[in-house]
């Protein structure tokens, strides 16, 4: 095992060129080839959405959305960008309705998956992989910078998109959170690369090289094709709410989605795990707790974020849902949350000037630490922030019936009152999220789920919390005992789920967690309402 001041210096040599800019500043990288297919024809829409899991009949030109396509078995085939264009007839886009690109490799049979069902639909699908490079611009200056050359309103919503010119070369812009949440995919065509790439460089922009580009996937928590082995469900990557309808029509393997859904969890789950002391990781090692393996990395990286070893794959879900210690290659490991905050962090006195302390500890407690971390600003200067890590927390909304739900009074220390409030629970040991939502309720109420379901998540307080908080509805509820924690004083509180959303409307219920849980429940319980309706 290597000292932790060897790591930090490992860590400071490791990203290749461009790495910090991709983080401080502004960096450029060629992604090579990718694939590309355009779709075209008056039923390119209809009979693309046939085959993905995405809504494509909701998008308007110049938006675009992730989707899974899947064979009958509902078995992942790719996980794509698909974007919805114009039509028009240009240059670069020959007419198309829909362009569906994919990292080469994790799509490459797709073109000829879906002529396999082509049969009398008024569509044409054209592999344009060869003719097309995808330029990635990103850093938190990327947005400012690329406004200042470009001759329209830069798109702002994730995979948004429209043409535009660059330097005199005409690009098809998208909005990514590829290597972290400012970021650009430039796709032109293949004979204008090189005066692309000239204008980057003469604009003085730094190039990224693809170690990179890379480090900075992983601590984005991005699957890559190797990522996604066969037999591999979408569930499992964790990306429903941005890939997967469950309200659509039918697709291809929309049997299994539905049916996992039913079900409320799915065996393997995409994981992010750091492990500590370890030097360079390799990218296949297995995960073991107790002995037993239970995931394996298929991606890894140094980590200057997080300053440790950073992998990513996929886990069994029960090897994750009864605690204990986790071990890759003899060294410990632990569960974190991806995408990790893109920060780096200021030096300590005690740093040598040469390399970057991962982070700056000011205080350490058993559920949260606060650090001194560096952010980078637009005029590339750095200030420093202190910033509040903890590790998340689940909150449930127990359902007795449709009309009542269960919620719980809570002597908060903090504000010196009693709060009624949802039940919920710190993210504090190794767990999936839905074994932690069915523990607080059970340890918070006494209830035992026979169904949960994911309901959205959302940060608490930004500005200095880094606290996720990820929401579930509870049902077919069954009555139990209460295991409260020592010092815990929680009483549980039946209430119709109208009386719940009139006391968030007059200021009874003031937490905020349960505010936006149950009317973020209301809501939505509302649209599906009136889709059944229309």
């Amino acid at each position: 095992m290597i000292s932790d001041r060897s790591i930090s210096k490992l860590i400071q040599e490791t990203p290749s060129l461009g790495y910090k800019a991709l983080r401080q500043s502004l960096a450029w990288a060629d992604l090579g080839q990718r694939v590309a297919i355009l779709a075209r024809g008056s039923d390119a829409l209809r009979f693309v959405d046939s085959f993905t899991t995405a809504a494509l009949a909701k998008l308007v030109p110049g938006q675009g959305t992730e989707g899974f396509f899947t064979d009958s078995r509902g078995w992942v085939l790719a996980l794509t960008n698909i974007l919805r264009i114009d039509g028009s007839s240009d240059s670069l886009m020959g007419g198309a309705e829909l362009w569906i690109d994919a990292p080469l490799g994790m799509a490459t049979c797709l073109r000829e998956h879906l002529e396999h069902y082509h049969i009398r639909e008024q569509v044409e699908l054209i592999d344009v992989s060869v003719d097309r490079v995808h330029i990635l611009v990103a850093g938190p200056q990327a947005a400012d910078w690329l406004a200042g050359h470009c001759n329209q309103r830069l798109p702002t919503e994730l995979l948004d998109h429209h043409r535009c010119t660059f330097g005199g070369i005409v690009v098809e812009i998208v909005r990514i959170d590829w290597v972290g949440p400012s970021g650009f995919l430039l796709h032109a065509a293949q004979a204008d690369r090189q005066q692309l790439i000239e204008w980057l460089t003469a604009q003085g922009v730094v190039e990224a090289t693809s170690e990179a580009v890379c480090t900075a996937r992983i601590e984005a928590g991005l699957p890559a094709p190797a990522d996604i082995p066969e037999k591999t469900l979408p569930q499992e990557l964790c990306r429903d709410q941005r890939a997967i309808s469950f309200t659509k029509g039918c697709y291809l393997g929309q049997e299994t989605v539905a049916r996992i859904d039913a079900m409320g969890h799915v065996n393997r789950q995409w994981v992010a795990v750091a492990i500590d002391g370890m030097g360079h990781p390799p990218t296949d090692m297995l995960v073991t707790k107790a002995g037993i393996v239970v995931g394996r990395i298929t991606s890894a990286c140094l980590s200057p974020l997080l300053g440790s070893a950073l992998g990513l794959g996929l886990f069994q879900t029960k090897g994750l849902a009864d605690g204990g210690s986790l071990e890759v290659e003899g060294f410990p490991a632990r569960v974190v949350e991806v995408p990790l905050p893109t920060v780096l962090s200021a030096p300590t006195d005690e740093t040598p000037s040469d390399v970057e302390s991962p982070e700056q500890v000011l205080l350490e407690t058993k559920r949260f630490r606060v650090v001194r971390v560096s952010e980078a600003c637009r005029d590339g200067t750095l200030r420093e922030r202190e910033v509040v890590q903890h590790p998340g927390c689940v909150v449930i909304l127990p359902l007795l019936s449709p009309e009542n739900i269960c919620l719980v009074e809570v002597v908060r220390v903090a504000v010196g009152r009693t709060l009624l409030e949802l039940p919920a629970g710190t993210l504090d040991r190794v767990e999936s999220l839905e074994a932690a939502a069915r523990r607080e309720l059970a340890e918070e109420t006494g209830y035992r789920a026979g169904q949960m379901t994911a309901a959205g998540d959302f940060w608490m307080s930004p500005g200095i919390l880094r606290e996720r908080m990820h929401l579930f509805v509870a049902e077919d509820l069954v009555a139990g005992s209460q295991a409260l924690e020592p010092g815990e004083q929680i009483r549980t509180r039946v209430v119709s789920m109208k009386e719940a959303i009139a006391m968030c409307l007059d200021g009874r219920i003031d937490d905020a967690k349960t505010i936006i849980g149950l009317l973020l429940f209301a809501t939505r319980n509302q649209r599906a309402m009136q889709d059944d309706d229309q």
